[in-house]
């Protein structure tokens, strides 16, 4: 028996007023002022601490193993290339491999040296793990970003602001003014809310008067928001089924997912929808949730027939809260038990702009709903399920229009007979397009169409002739 899908359309709130607006309020937060000042200065600390840093690294590895540092010279070029963890490398325990990441971090890492000297990170990671090179091993008096007083950094790994994706770390404290930061992969925890030096007092307090406005008119559209993508996604079924109905009356073709789809249930060999889809589309395969992907693709075998759905959605007075909440709360935990619900009645709240305290307590409850960055699913239960007539139908009758393509194909073979081509031979990078997208599930054709149309250079071997 096939299995049903309940999916809903994945949809996000980037297009709710005035959203925007306080995502780039909210984006600022990010610029820490030590985070500025320290990808700013990295050339700085590149010059004028790492070759310290090396040499504590080495000593601390020393003093564990002697002589290990000699060893991890020797296998600087292997960790570059091998795809396999040295054991080598770990045979002393997590300790010394924690000493020993720290040395090569700091000697060899592109970080440090560059891309085009150093070993990536991935490589790294790949012999000592996602860890941070010796977690608070090294420590530099540098000026506040503050109030310039000196003030004690923690130094763990460079941000790498000649990557995207940045990661290292640095944590800081000063005693003069009482700033304090930490900066991790890449993720700043929102310091400044913490934080409660007068410059970031005042930063958060200007920016909670700031937001207020829009904040309080991201609560008025929440709900509506809400409620318009359910109906939105309801008119959408609607509409491709109408479609669907047109299709039949100009006794159109099928499109070529749909009949890898009808030929996919027809086999047998996938038990369940979201197996099937991922044989249409691998990309799929693991993270069918949330995914535009998935409700695209269901979409357009909708419009051709070959599935079916049946809908839920709440209709009751107060719609428009209950679909808010079905969108924000379909993610229940046990851990987390009556925490979002919270969280939604804070954001609904608002805040007051003159209490600080207020602000914050409203900007995390915003940040732990993922308001500003998650996927969430429209308050309408979908459910997907084949349509075993229409499958079927669309199935014999590819193999109804097979069976004479491959007579035909073998009779041309046997008398020499080519056609004459009316349009250029196709080049090489057309072939392996070809053959690619085959391989991928998005182009279904026999082979003997694609010898037809001059595509006789494909060896036996090849997913075209599968």
């Amino acid at each position: 028996m096939m299995d049903s899908l309940l999916f809903s359309k994945p949809f996000t709130f980037l297009a709710c007023p005035p959203i925007a607006e306080l995502k780039e309020a909210i984006d600022a937060l990010n610029t820490l002022p030590g985070h500025s000042r320290w990808l700013k200065e990295e050339n700085a600390i590149r010059r004028e601490h790492v070759p310290a840093f090396v040499e504590q690294s080495r000593q601390a590895l020393e003093a564990l193993v002697p002589g290990r540092s000699f060893m991890v010279d020797s296998l600087a070029d292997r960790i570059r290339h091998t795809p396999r963890v040295l054991q080598a490398l770990r045979e002393y325990g997590p300790e010394v491999a924690a000493a020993a990441h720290s040395y090569f971090y700091w000697r060899y890492s592109a970080d440090v040296l560059g891309r085009a000297q150093g070993i990536p990170r991935s490589a790294l990671e790949r012999q000592f793990g996602r860890v941070a090179a010796r977690d608070g091993s090294h420590k530099i008096i540098w000026g506040c970003p503050c109030c310039d007083h000196p003030a004690r950094y923690q130094v763990d790994g460079l941000l790498a602001n000649q990557r995207p994706a940045r990661q290292g770390g640095f944590a800081l404290e000063c005693d003069h003014c009482g700033h304090q930061e930490r900066v991790y992969a890449g993720f700043l925890h929102y310091g400044r809310l913490q934080c409660q030096c007068a410059a970031c007092r005042s930063y958060v307090g200007v920016l909670a008067y700031d937001m207020a406005r829009a904040a309080r008119k991201l609560a008025e559209n929440l709900d509506k928001y809400a409620w318009s993508q359910a109906a939105e996604t309801l008119a959408e079924i609607q509409e491709y089924k109408d479609e669907f109905l047109q299709m039949l009356q100009r006794r159109a073709s099928p499109s070529r997912n749909a009949i890898s789809f009808a030929l996919e249930v027809a086999s047998g060999r996938h038990q369940s929808m979201p197996a099937i889809l991922a044989s249409l589309d691998p990309g799929l395969k693991g993270c069918m949730e949330k995914n535009p992907r998935a409700w695209a693709l269901l979409c357009e075998l909708l419009r051709e027939g070959v599935v079916d759905n049946e809908y839920l959605i709440y209709e009751e007075a107060d719609r428009e809260r209950v679909a808010l909440q079905l969108s924000l709360l379909d993610e229940p935990s046990s851990q987390t038990e009556g925490l979002p619900q919270k969280n939604l009645e804070t954001l609904l709240q608002g805040y007051q702009p003159a209490s600080r305290e207020s602000f914050v307590a409203w900007l995390k409850a915003s940040m732990q709903l993922k308001i500003f960055t998650g996927k969430f699913c429209t308050a309408v239960e979908v459910t997907w399920k084949p349509n075993a007539q229409r499958c079927e139908i669309v199935a014999g009758s590819q193999v109804e229009h097979a069976q004479p393509l491959a007579h035909d194909a073998a009779a041309r073979s046997a008398t020499s007979f080519v056609p004459h081509l009316k349009h250029l031979p196709h080049t090489d990078a057309e072939i392996e397009a070809v053959t690619l997208l085959r391989s991928l599930g998005y182009i279904v054709v026999d082979p003997a169409v694609i010898e037809a149309h001059g595509y006789a250079k494909l060896e036996e071997s090849t997913p075209l002739n599968k």
